[in-house]
C-alpha cells in the first residue's frame, strides 16, 4: 500500500520565486530551504570549486546581517543550519522552533538580495575550503580515488569539475568573481523557497511576500550550461596513486542519462539491487561469499544534464585487485544475462516505501523532498509520483538498462594503489585587515512566543524473566522501531581483547543455531523494510530494526532469534574477523582516528577504555570463537536487557510482542565485570610522525567525568561553549577567524565508568602548533574569564534544540532511550537534563571548567608530518615525545 501523499501548496511570486509550503503541527518546528539552480557545473572556467566556495560565503555578511548572523538566528535558539553544493544545485536549509519562522524568511531574503563579502572573510573562508579539500581528498586514504572518479569521468561537460575543486583553482578565485556570481545566479527567478512544518499558511504567505516579493527580478538572462557530453566510444583505463593506500581499490563509471529520463527509475533500482544493503548482490558475492572485497558499492549518480553509474570496490586484505575486478565485472554481467528475482525486487520496493515513511516523519524530510521534486525531477508533483514510477520498474527494465549502459565501451576504469602522488601546491597565507561593516538598514523581526515542546510518555514493564520493556508511542508514523540494549560494551573487555565487543555484535546477525544463515537473516530483514543492525559502544551492545507497522511482529521474531540463538560458526568468525581487520587497517591511515586511539591508550592504559573500540589488527587476529561465545553468554541475559519499542504501536501490543518472543528467554546470569579505571601519567605532548599525512590531526585530551556525575549537565554546557557546534569558541578561533581547519570541536566523553574530554581538528601540517596553542588558550579562558549572558543562553540552546528534535522520530527517540538506559540511568531521569540545563549559572560553568577541565591537566596528541611542525611545537610547549609508529 502506498503511503498517503505529501500535501503542498505551490505559488510563484511576481519576481519569479517559486514558493512551496507544507503545513504540519506534529512538532513546534519549521524547516526552511532555499534551492538555487546553480552548482559546480556553473563554476567560472579555471576556477573549479567556486560554487561550493560561494556557498560558504553566503553565511557571511549581507546588508542587514553581520558575519555568521544566520548562526545566531538558528544555532543560538536551538535550531540548525547548513548548506550543500552539488554539480547542479546549491541548497541552504534551516530547522528552527516555529516561532522563529519570520526572522529566518527575512534573513534568507536579505542574503539573496544583498550579500556583502570583503577581502577579510573571503580569504578566510577560502582557506577553510582548502582545508576541507585537504581533509576530504588528501588526508582520506581514498579521497584521491573519489576525486579522480568525479573529475575523469567526463570529457566535455563541466561536470568534470569536482565540486570541491582543488588548491590551485581555489587560489585563482577573486573577490570580483564572488560579486559577479551572486548577481548572476542568486536571484528570485533562479530559486525555490520551501517551508514545511508548524506555521499559519496565511501568515507565512504574507511574510514571504513582504521579504522576498520586494527583491527585483533582473532583466538579464540566466546563463545555462549547453555543453553535451559525447557518448563514450571506447573503454578508458587509468592508474592513479596515493601516498599510502591501505588496501588497493578501483572505481568504474558508465555514462547514463539524466534523472528525468525514462530509464532513471530502472537505474536507481539496479543500484539498490547491486549494493542496497547486506542482502544486495555486491555484499553477498564480493564481500561475504568470495571475500575479495572489504567494501563494494554502486551509485546511480543521476544529474540534470546527464548521469553516471559508478562502482567502487576496495580489496580485502591479501586479495588481488585483478581478481576483485574480474568478480565485479562478472556480477554486472549477471544482471544482463538474467532477470533479477521477484524476492530481490520485493526487497527493494519495501525499502523504498520505508524511505518515504522516514522522510515524512519530519518537516526537514518533507521540505527536502519537495525541493528535490520541484528543482531536479521536473515539478513538485513528482514528490508523490516518483515512488509510483520506481515501484513500477520490472525485472525486464533492470535487465534492459544493464545491457544498454553497463558496456565495456562505455566504461572508465581507475585503478588506485600506493605510489607517487602528484604534488599539492602550497598557497601562502594572506592576512587582510578586517573591514568595518556598514550599519544595517533594517532590523530583523522579533520572534513570536515559543510553542510548547511535549516530552513523550513512557510505559515501563518487566517480564517474569527480568526483561524490561520500555514503550513510547508515535502514532500515525506507520513505522515501528525495536531496539534491544544490554550493558557491557568495550569497557568490560580489556586491551588484550580489544575489538571483542564489536566483533560479537557483528556476528549476532551472521547466523543462528536454528540454521538460519547470515544471507537469510539479511534478506529477511530487508524484505521487511528494515536493516537488522547490531552494534557495540564502550558501555553497551544493542540490536535494532525499524520497519513498517505491519511488519513489527516478524521483525521482533527475527531480532529475538539472533539475540538468543547466535551460532558463531567458525567460518563466520573467521570471515568477520578478516573484515574487521580490513576496516581497522583503512581507519588507521586517517590522522584523527590514530590520534583518538593513542589518547585512549595513553590515558586509560590497560583498562577497558584503553584501546580502540574496534580493536587493532593485532588484537583482532587473536580473538577466537570461544572468546566471542563466552562474552555473549556473559552479556546477553534477560535480567539485564531492555527492549525499547517506539512508533506506531500501542503499549499493550508492544508488551504482547515482547512476551511472545522473549518471554521464554532463559540464560545463566554471569557476573559482569566492572572496569577498573585508573588514569595514567601522560607526557605533555605526544607526536606520531606520519610523513605521508595530507593533514595533521591535533587533539587535546584530559580526564573527564562519569555520566552519572551530578556535574554532568554543567559539564555539557561548558563543553558547548568551548567546542560544541559551529559557533563554539574553538571553531570560531580555528575555522571562522583564521581558516585553519574545516571544523574544530570537542566532546565531554562522559561514559559509565570514566570520561575523557577531547578537543580536536585536522589542519594543514604547518599549522599544527598554532592550532594546539589556540586550543590551550580556549581552555584557559573558559575557566578564568566571565561568560557573557548571551553566549551562555545561546550555547544552552544548542544542547536543548537537537535533543528535542531527536525525539521527533520513533528511531531517534529509541536511540536516545537506548543511550540513556545503557549508561545505567533511571528512566525517570530521561528528561532531567533538558530541565537542568536552563537553570545553570555562569559561575557554575566557570567553576566546573577550572576544576574538571583544568588546563594543567591537558595533554596533546598530534599525528602528521612532524618535520613541518615539530620546531614550532617544541618552541611553544617544550620537550615533545615523538613516536615513529603506534605505541612508540
Amino acid at each position: 500500500m502506498l503511503p498517503s501523499p505529501i500535501g503542498y501548496r505551490r505559488r510563484v511570486l511576481a519576481n519569479g520565486l517559486v514558493v512551496l509550503t507544507h503545513e504540519s503541527h506534529k512538532s513546534p518546528t519549521v524547516a526552511i530551504q532555499v534551492w538555487y539552480k546553480v552548482g559546480a557545473k556553473d563554476d567560472p572556467v579555471g576556477k573549479s570549486g567556486f560554487a561550493h566556495l560561494f556557498e560558504h560565503l553566503m553565511f557571511k555578511r549581507s546588508r542587514n546581517m553581520p558575519d555568521e548572523q544566520l548562526d545566531r538566528f538558528t544555532e543560538d535558539v536551538g535550531g540548525e543550519n547548513n548548506a550543500y553544493t552539488t554539480p547542479d544545485v546549491t541548497v541552504y536549509h534551516e530547522v528552527v522552533p516555529s516561532n522563529h519562522l519570520e526572522r529566518l524568511l527575512w534573513a534568507e531574503a536579505d542574503r539573496m538580495a544583498s550579500l556583502q563579502v570583503d577581502e577579510s572573510n573571503f580569504f578566510s573562508e577560502r582557506d577553510v575550503v582548502k582545508e576541507e579539500y585537504r581533509q576530504g581528498v588528501l588526508a582520506d586514504p581514498y579521497g584521491r580515488l573519489d576525486d579522480a572518479l568525479e573529475g575523469r569521468s567526463w570529457a566535455a561537460h563541466p561536470y568534470k569539475r569536482p565540486v570541491i575543486g582543488n588548491i590551485a583553482e581555489l587560489d585563482a578565485a577573486t573577490l570580483e568573481d564572488v560579486r559577479a556570481f551572486h548577481t548572476t545566479f542568486y536571484r528570485p527567478d533562479n530559486a525555490v523557497l520551501v517551508v514545511a512544518g508548524d506555521f499559519d499558511p496565511a501568515q507565512c504567505d504574507a511574510w514571504v511576500e513582504r521579504y522576498f516579493g520586494k527583491i527585483t527580478r533582473p532583466e538579464s538572462a540566466i546563463p545555462r550550461v549547453s555543453v553535451k557530453e559525447p557518448a563514450r566510444k571506447a573503454a578508458r583505463r587509468l592508474d592513479i596513486h596515493g601516498p599510502s593506500v591501505p588496501l588497493p581499490a578501483f572505481a568504474l563509471s558508465y555514462l547514463v542519462p539524466d534523472q528525468r529520463h525514462k530509464d532513471a527509475p530502472a537505474l536507481q533500482i539496479l543500484d539498490s539491487i547491486l549494493s542496497g544493503g547486506e542482502a544486495a548482490r555486491f555484499h553477498q558475492s564480493l564481500i561475504y561469499k568470495q571475500q575479495l572485497a572489504s567494501d563494494a558499492s554502486t551509485g546511480a549518480d543521476l544529474r540534470t544534464d546527464a548521469g553516471m553509474f559508478t562502482v567502487k570496490c576496495v580489496t580485502a586484505g591479501g586479495k588481488s585487485l585483478d581478481a576483485l575486478l574480474k568478480a565485479t565485472l562478472a556480477e554486472l554481467e549477471k544482471t544482463k544475462r538474467q532477470p533479477v528475482s521477484a524476492a530481490e525486487l520485493s526487497r527493494v520496493r519495501t525499502q523504498l516505501l520505508v524511505g518515504v515513511l522516514n522522510q515524512k516523519e519530519t518537516a526537514e524530510g518533507i521540505s527536502g523532498a519537495l525541493g528535490n521534486a520541484e528543482v531536479l525531477l521536473g515539478g513538485a508533483e513528482k514528490v508523490n509520483t516518483r515512488l509510483v514510477a520506481l515501484l513500477a520498474v520490472t525485472a525486464a527494465d533492470i535487465q534492459r538498462v544493464a545491457k544498454l549502459y553497463l558496456t565495456e565501451a562505455n566504461s572508465l576504469l581507475i585503478r588506485y594503489t600506493t605510489g607517487q602522488a602528484p604534488p599539492v601546491p602550497i598557497s601562502p597565507k594572506k592576512t587582510v585587515p578586517k573591514e568595518t561593516a556598514a550599519p544595517p538598514e533594517e532590523q530583523a523581526p522579533v520572534p513570536a512566543s515559543p510553542r510548547p515542546v511535549r516530552l513523550p510518555s513512557f510505559t515501563d514493564r518487566t517480564l517474569a524473566n527480568g526483561l524490561r520493556v520500555v514503550h513510547a508511542a508515535r502514532p500515525g508514523s506507520g513505522l515501528v522501531t525495536l531496539d534491544l540494549v544490554v550493558p557491557g560494551g568495550g569497557a568490560v573487555v580489556g586491551v588484550p581483547k580489544a575489538g571483542l565487543a564489536t566483533l560479537t555484535a557483528t556476528l549476532l546477525t551472521r547466523g543462528t543455531s536454528t540454521g538460519k544463515s547470515a544471507s537469510q537473516i539479511a534478506a529477511q530483514a530487508e524484505s521487511l523494510g528494515g536493516s537488522l543492525g547490531a552494534s557495540a559502544d564502550w558501555d553497551s551492545l544493542s540490536v535494532g530494526i525499524t520497519v513498517p507497522q505491519g511488519n513489527a511482529l516478524a521483525a521482533l521474531s527475527l531480532l529475538a532469534e539472533v539475540v538468543q540463538k547466535p551460532a558463531f560458526a567458525s567460518v563466520e568468525v573467521a570471515r568477520a574477523r578478516a573484515e574487521a581487520i580490513d576496516d581497522v587497517t583503512q581507519a588507521l591511515e586517517e590522522p584523527s582516528t590514530l590520534a583518538r586511539g593513542i589518547a585512549q591508550r595513553l590515558f586509560f592504559g590497560q583498562s577497558g577504555y584503553g584501546s580502540r573500540l574496534g580493536g587493532l589488527p593485532s588484537t583482532l587476529a587473536k580473538l577466537t570463537r570461544t572468546d566471542i561465545h563466552t562474552y555473549w553468554q556473559r552479556v546477553f541475559t534477560p535480567s539485564r536487557a531492555t527492549l525499547i519499542v517506539t512508533g506506531d504501536l500501542t503499549a499493550a501490543a508492544a508488551l504482547a510482542l515482547a512476551q511472545k518472543h522473549f518471554g521464554g528467554w532463559q540464560a545463566r546470569v554471569l557476573p559482569l565485570p566492572i572496569p577498573k579505571v585508573a588514569f595514567q601519567s601522560v607526557p605533555k605532548v605526544v607526536v606520531l610522525d606520519k610523513p605521508d599525512a595530507g593533514q595533521a590531526a591535533v587533539l587535546l585530551a584530559l580526564p573527564s567525568l562519569r555520566r552519572d556525575d551530578v556535574r554532568y549537565a554543567v559539564g555539557e554546557v561548558a563543553n558547548a561553549i568551548l567546542g560544541g557546534g559551529y559557533s563554539s569558541r574553538v571553531n570560531r578561533a580555528v575555522r571562522i577567524e583564521r581558516g585553519l581547519s574545516y571544523g574544530a570541536g570537542s566532546g565531554l566523553g562522559a561514559r559509565r565508568y570514566a570520561g575523557l574530554f577531547q578537543l580536536s581538528c585536522q589542519t594543514k601540517n604547518e599549522s599544527a602548533a598554532e592550532v594546539a596553542t589556540l586550543f590551550l588558550d580556549a581552555l584557559k579562558t573558559l575557566a578564568t574569564v566571565p561568560i557573557d549572558d548571551s553566549e551562555l543562553v545561546a550555547r544552552k540552546s544548542t544542547l536543548l534544540g537537537p535533543a528535542t528534535r531527536a525525539m521527533e522520530t520513533g528511531s531517534g527517540l529509541a536511540g536516545a532511550l537506548s543511550s540513556h538506559l545503557s549508561l545505567g540511568l533511571p528512566l525517570s531521569e530521561f528528561g532531567s537534563l533538558l530541565a537542568a540545563i536552563p537553570t545553570l549559572t555562569e559561575a557554575q560553568v566557570r567553576t566546573f571548567a577550572a576544576q574538571a577541565l583544568a588546563p594543567d591537566q591537558a595533554r596533546f596528541v598530534i599525528v602528521g608530518d612532524a618535520k613541518q611542525f615539530l620546531p614550532a611545537l617544541q618552541k611553544a610547549f617544550g620537550p615533545v615525545t615523538v613516536w615513529k609508529k603506534w605505541g612508540g
